[in-house]
């Protein structure tokens, strides 16, 4: 059945046979054989962390820490425990992580320290955090340095930057200088992190950058008061695939001012706290889950040893989250996710520096009608309703932005054009999206991916750019030149039409789904094919006050595979349908299905 499938298909069934193998793959943590499921949060005493790590393990609350101990004078004991348990850590040096010649510069002290985990080959690095919303917000906030700083912050007042620019030093005018500005803020920031990090950006959507530049792991930071969760998911495993690089999910408690901890809802000056505060359980579910599925290596929910227990220290008492996360991390261990299939990719400019929630690339520069129009594709064919930075939340729920329906799955990865040619000849089809320069190393890129047959989308704006080489590479394979068409929403040029990408879609996919309002995605596993449908409905959240339930939310979809299907399978509710030509599964409020479909080879 294999040989009448598209190629990506045949690729990722032949990696999934071994998921350290393959173009397309799961890339774990450096030293990690498993996904890693953390804890935020530690005690700094051997005794303790002992206790803790010996807890998660009976109890199955998860597999590492993210934060974890410092390495601070005297926690050489903590270390090397913790590289003997092979269980990963991160290093945490609080907001002067981000800022450029600070009190955070660490050197062959701490590097001493961390020497068991190096040896054994544990994965550790010093998280670099919400650099992009520090540098474009936060660089110039004095209250904010001053909560850094407290009464050494005159100290410190000269490393601020200038109000209005967004971070730089002088106003840029080029991209170009935008690129060469924040890669020497982020490569000077690395070297001062002993030269290992692990990148964590919210706002921004530079994870590209960040795997291009060298850290260890691109992280992502959602739910918080953070929007376009899934084009970040999207940008951040296009990176992973694209250099190499394993990918990371962190969900913050954050909200509005609200933060979810342990005990009951109470609220004070600082904004609501207690289980029932901040983001709801069923949404901290769906992201760690579709965190996980979408191919992350590691994630993070935020501020959890605060919040999955009654009190952080003995006897340990889990709270209803934590007994949610053990069920989630159980679940996780327990099931063949696969590798994501993401037929479609969705090509930028190297140099786009594109930023969602500045809404100008790199933060400063005014948005060109190119620049418009990757927005446009984001937020309003792709991931629809997703922002709610500059768009009102729902009043009733403004939780409700945070994960979203997906009319065509989320089956694509975006990926810029300093990929080589061997990579891009990865995607069955590659959409041009926004100005591209068509330099020689791209257009040659460009060439390879299509002799290997992919298929190339591009507009007659990206065909006139291309000028004498567009005939050459029209010859090499399958380029098509889109028709123009106006997106009803936004009244602007799209970079392609929601008939041709449904159009692509249904040919690329193994199966149909049809619903309202679901979210989807597929992966590949050893057996086959597995859906992840997922219902967002139902579930209404305001920061301070306990999640509504709304019992009639419930969605109907169907299921049907484009192949011979010998036996499907329900994972959380578990069901099974031989021979079936169609499934039809009904989703709770607020819940998540996944269907695993056995093909016969």
């Amino acid at each position: 059945m294999l040989k009448r499938l598209p190629p990506i298909f045949v690729l990722i069934a032949l990696a999934c046979q071994e998921l350290t193998a393959g173009p397309f793959q799961v890339r774990l943590l450096p030293g990690q054989k498993d996904f890693v499921f953390t804890l935020y949060g530690t005690p700094g005493d051997l005794p303790q962390v002992r206790e803790l790590v010996e807890l998660m393990r009976a109890r199955e609350l998860g597999n590492g820490f993210d934060p974890g101990p410092g390495p601070q004078p005297g926690s050489e004991p903590v270390f090397e425990y913790l590289a003997a348990q092979h269980w990963p850590s991160i290093l945490y040096s609080g907001g002067e992580m981000q800022i450029e010649g600070g009190r955070a510069v660490f050197g062959s002290a701490q590097s001493d320290i961390l020497a068991p985990m190096k040896r054994a080959g544990v994965f550790h690095a010093y998280q670099l955090g919400e650099w992009g919303y520090y540098l474009h917000n936060l660089s110039p906030n004095e209250r904010w340095w001053r909560d850094v700083y407290g009464a050494e912050f005159e100290s410190f007042r000269h490393l601020m930057k200038p109000a209005g620019l967004a971070g730089y030093d002088r106003r840029p005018s080029t991209k170009q200088e935008c690129y060469d500005r924040v890669r020497s803020y982020f490569v000077g920031r690395q070297k001062e992190l002993l030269g290992r990090i692990i990148s964590v950006t919210g706002h921004s959507h530079y994870e590209a950058y960040a795997g291009e530049w060298g850290t260890e792991c691109i992280g992502l930071e959602v739910a918080e008061n953070i929007a376009f969760t899934q084009s970040k998911f999207a940008f951040a495993r296009g990176a992973s695939r694209q250099w190499d690089k394993p990918w990371s999910v962190q969900v913050s408690p954050w909200f509005s001012g609200a933060c979810t901890t342990s005990g009951p809802l109470r609220k004070d000056s600082g904004g609501a706290r207690g289980l029932d505060a901040g983001h709801s359980l069923s949404l901290y579910e769906r992201l760690w889950l579709h965190g996980w599925f979408s191919g992350a290596a590691m994630v993070t929910p935020e501020n959890s040893i605060a919040i999955f227990f009654e009190k952080p220290e003995a006897p340990w008492t889990l709270t209803s989250h934590g007994l949610k996360a053990v069920e989630t991390f159980r679940f996780m261990k327990g099931h063949d996710r696969g590798v994501p299939v993401t037929p479609v990719a969705v090509v930028l400019d190297h140099l786009a520096g594109y930023n969602g929630y500045m809404d100008k690339p790199w933060g400063i520069l005014p948005p060109t009608a190119g620049d418009r129009e990757i927005r446009d594709l984001f937020d309003s064919l792709l991931f629809p309703g997703s922002d709610h930075i500059h768009a009102k939340p729902n009043p009733e729920n403004p939780e409700s932005s945070y994960l979203r329906p997906t009319p065509f799955g989320e089956v694509f990865d975006v990926v810029n054009t300093a990929g080589s040619g061997e990579f891009l000849a990865q995607y069955p089809v590659l959409l041009l999206a926004g100005d591209i320069a068509f330099d020689g190393p791209f257009v040659k890129s460009l060439s390879e991916a299509l002799r290997r047959g992919t298929r190339v989308l591009m507009s007659s704006r990206h065909r006139e750019a291309l000028a004498g080489d567009f005939a050459p590479l029209a010859t090499l394979g399958k380029v098509e030149v889109l028709e123009p068409w106006t997106q009803p929403e936004t009244g602007r040029p799209a970079a392609i039409s929601a008939k041709r990408l449904g159009e692509i879609i249904r040919t690329e996919l193994p199966v149909e789904i049809t619903g309202k309002d679901i979210q989807f995605a597929v992966n590949r596993n050893a057996r086959g094919w597995v859906i992840e449908l997922v219902n967002n409905n139902g579930v209404a959240k305001t920061p301070d006050a306990p999640a509504v339930i709304d019992p009639q939310a419930i969605r109907r979809v169907t299921v049907k595979p484009r192949f011979t299907c010998e036996r499907a399978e329900t994972w959380r509710h578990p069901r099974t349908y031989d021979h079936p030509a169609e499934i039809v599964l009904e989703l709770a409020p607020g819940s998540v299905e996944y269907l695993e479909l056995r093909e016969r080879i």
